[in-house]
């Protein structure tokens, strides 16, 4: 039965020529030109795991096989050797010393936690998806998969992400789930007085020819049936949103000028080095920190110097503001401070954020375990709250009323999962984090008490920053304190010298903040036109149903622009906004009639053309299915955003639907490239091999099937929402919180 279920599918997809791609070619590079019908084009199918399934890792070199008890050094110990680096590259070595990667092991509280449950619930074997990144020295000589315990002393449980593994790979792809290759073969210390030798030491351990791929190959994962769960589900993804965002030059979503930035420039920026440091160049030297948002690993282990870098990575890095009141009857009070107050009144207030710095989404990483949150209250003149929302979260682990940006999981049951258990896994029912430069919006609603307060009302929001959530933070602690936490502990204090304390109060890092006085006019920081183009960009992300609330704001805010040739940029980047209300709301004439408008002021001011344009052009012609006028624009939209996923999943759409399957292939296997398991383009990938008569169709079905939403993912959301108030509002962009008073504060806890 599923396999005709299966032939069905393709052969209804086919029919409907409803398909999709992405790919990789080079920045510079255009776009491919229809390719003919009678080049064979290979398809691209997702990488198996080998040796150390599920991860995708290969050793290689002279002692690829295991070395035995005899040998003087096994591969894992090699690994685990950074004294010998130090001995030349003493502020790297120090530097990675106190970085999330030496951490990444067993000796990390929160990861040994993980990888137990992991290892419990589905096998040792299948804990090697986590290994092949955070254990490479436990991997290789075995530990993970023997039948004996981890040893809790052995340095090879407290190296993490060594500099051997890095600078030892040999080549990387961007698949992830540890896709790179590592060469066993020790690195030559160099003679420092034979310039040859250096120079050779110097080539073997450069990391430069791989790229960003090195990074990619483990901070892009994914969980699959190759591990025993069930389906497949997308984790942590940070090369999809950077490649598609306007770090890369590849932005899609709005007009947006910032400087490029790679994973390498962002996290491992030039600062002074010591005359030790023999990496250095002109005095400087790339940072081994590694620093983003870790701030609960430097804290346990009270390095005050390393906290201190990670707080001033986070703070600025996203932006809050009580940006605009709508009244009861649906208009609205822009900015926020005009808001005109009336006794039992209902306002609710629209407070967006913007990720202003970070390169992939904010926060990053494993998405469900961050615990960063609003902190909304009102106040009259005399500081008391009148209401509020977020105020316990810091406090309270049971909190369930604050707006955290993170990403919400479930089980097959619906129940919402809070610590991070991978092996029940099911369903992804809300991700609140935001994407590079992308805003959005949370709604607040308030009743005004009976009798308003004399000398006016504040609002301030804040935006706060904590690594993991409390409830995360007692399993955590709960777990150091059995004799096998205790264990590794210990272990970490003799192998490592270090001491660490999961049970110690997190810190909590204050990103930004904003506030208003209702009722005045006083000058804001933000020029008022770009608080209504956040406020509308974020409402363009929202159900279809409110859309008509961005076009309401970005029209106000269009209204609010510097006049003449200093308001030509601002008045663009907000008709690009608009551009996409109306493509999203089918209004196709308007939303190209605006492309071209834009594109007007942009070439009169000889600006580079943005990708969006032809983007919104393709996407408004595509859905109202005007596929033959489409194919330009969305081949436009290849040339200038070669690295960008949705690219080649609208490319690829676009050519199916006009019946070029050879060039809807040719744009499904590109977008392959970048994303080796995007489901968009392994299915359109699929229904165009299936269209050309090829044999590799039903593989290539096969390889969609795997790696496609799950079935059940519908009903655990339905479910979830059912039976949970959280899930219920968490599942949409863009929902409201009613604020509280004080007296009810804490009243309602997490199911």
């Amino acid at each position: 039965m599923r396999g005709w279920l299966s032939a069905f599918a393709l052969a209804l997809a086919t029919a409907c020529n409803a398909t999709s791609a992405d790919s990789q070619p080079k920045r510079t590079a255009p776009a491919p030109p229809p390719t003919p019908s009678n080049v064979v084009i290979p398809a691209r199918l997702p990488s198996a795991p080998g040796e150390f399934a599920p991860s995708l890792v290969v050793v290689t070199g002279a002692q690829a096989k295991a070395s035995g008890p005899d040998a003087a050094q096994t591969r894992g110990e090699l690994l685990s050797d950074s004294e010998s680096c130090s001995a030349c590259h003493a502020d790297a070595a120090a530097q990675w010393g106190a970085s999330a990667h030496s951490f990444a092991s067993f000796g990390n509280p929160i990861y040994r936690a993980n990888i137990e449950l992991a290892r419990t619930k589905l096998g040792k074997a299948a804990s090697r998806h986590c290994g092949g990144c955070h254990d490479m020295p436990l991997v290789v000589d075995g530990f993970l998969t023997a039948a004996s315990p981890v040893p809790a002393a052995d340095l090879r449980a407290h190296s993490g992400v060594t500099c051997r593994l890095c600078h030892g790979m040999s080549s990387a792809t961007n698949d992830g789930n540890a896709s790179y290759v590592w060469n066993a073969k020790d690195l030559d210390a160099p003679v420092l007085t034979d310039p040859a030798s250096v120079a050779k030491h110097k080539a073997a351990a450069s990391v430069r020819k791989l790229g960003d791929d090195m990074c990619i190959s483990c901070h892009r994962g994914f969980l699959s049936p190759d591990m025993g769960m069930p389906a497949h589900l997308l984790g942590i993804d940070e090369p999809t949103a950077w490649r598609s965002s306007a770090y890369t030059g590849n932005g899609a979503m709005r007009m947006d000028k910032v400087e490029q930035q790679t994973c390498i420039s962002c996290h491992m920026a030039k600062e002074p080095a010591s005359k030790d440091e023999l990496g250095a160049h002109d005095g400087k030297f790339a940072s081994h920190r590694f620093v983003g948002a870790h701030t609960w690993m430097a804290a346990m282990r009270g390095d005050v110097e390393h906290l201190q870098k990670t707080q001033a990575k986070l703070i600025g890095a996203a932006s809050i503001d009580v940006a605009a009141a709508r009244y009861a009857d649906g208009t609205w009070a822009t900015p926020a401070e005009t808001t005109v107050l009336r006794a039992n009144q209902r306002i609710e207030f629209d407070v967006v954020m913007r990720n202003l710095l970070v390169g992939h989404r904010f926060p990053g990483g494993v998405m469900d375990m961050h615990d960063t949150w609003i902190e909304l209250a009102v106040r009259d003149a005399q500081g008391k709250v009148l209401a509020q929302s977020g105020q316990a979260h810091a406090a309270d682990p049971n909190d369930t009323d604050a707006h955290v940006l993170k990403s919400y999981i479930a089980d097959d049951d619906g129940q919402l999962l809070l610590e991070h258990e991978i092996p029940s896994f099911r369903a992804l029912i809300g991700n609140h984090t935001i994407g590079p430069r992308d805003s959005a919006v949370v709604r607040y609603g308030w009743v005004t008490p009976a009798e308003l307060p004399a000398g006016g009302v504040t609002v301030t929001a804040i935006l706060r920053h904590r690594s993991r959530s409390l409830v995360e933070q007692a399993g955590i602690c709960k777990a150091v304190r059995s004799k096998v936490g205790a264990a590794f502990i210990h272990g970490a204090q003799g192998a490592r010298m270090v001491s660490i304390d999961a049970c110690a109060v997190q810190p909590i890092t204050e990103i930004a903040r904003h506030e208003i006085r209702l009722g005045t006019a006083l000058a804001n920081a933000r020029p008022a036109w770009e608080r209504g183009y956040e406020h509308g960009m974020a409402l363009t992300a929202v159900v279809s149903e409110r859309l008509d609330e961005a076009r309401v704001v970005l029209a106000a805010a269009r209204l609010l622009a510097p006049a003449g040739e200093a308001g030509a940029r601002p008045r663009a980047m907000i008709d690009v906004q608009l551009a996409w209300v109306a493509a999203k709301q089918g209004r196709v004439d308007d939303a190209l009639a605006l492309v071209q408008a834009v594109r007007a002021v942009v070439q009169a001011n000889k600006w580079p053309e943005p990708p969006v344009l032809s983007f919104i052009a393709a996407d408004a012609l595509a859905r109202v299915w005007h596929w033959p006028e489409a194919v330009a624009p969305a081949r436009a939209f290849t040339e200038a955003a070669p690295l960008n996923t949705m690219a080649w999943v609208m490319y690829s759409r676009v050519l199916g639907s006009v019946g070029d399957n050879a060039g809807a292939l040719d744009a499904a296997v590109r977008g392959l490239t970048i994303a080796p398991r995007d489901p968009d383009l392994l299915r359109s990938q699929a229904v165009a091999l299936a269209g050309l008569g090829r044999p590799e169709a039903q593989a290539a079905l096969a390889a969609f099937e795997r790696f496609r939403t799950p079935d059940a993912a519908a009903d655990v959301r339905i479910a979830c929402a059912r039976t949970n108030p959280v899930c219920a509002r968490e599942r949409e962009l863009g929902h409201s919180h009613e604020l509280r008073t004080p007296a009810t504060v804490g009243t309602r806890k997490q199911k």
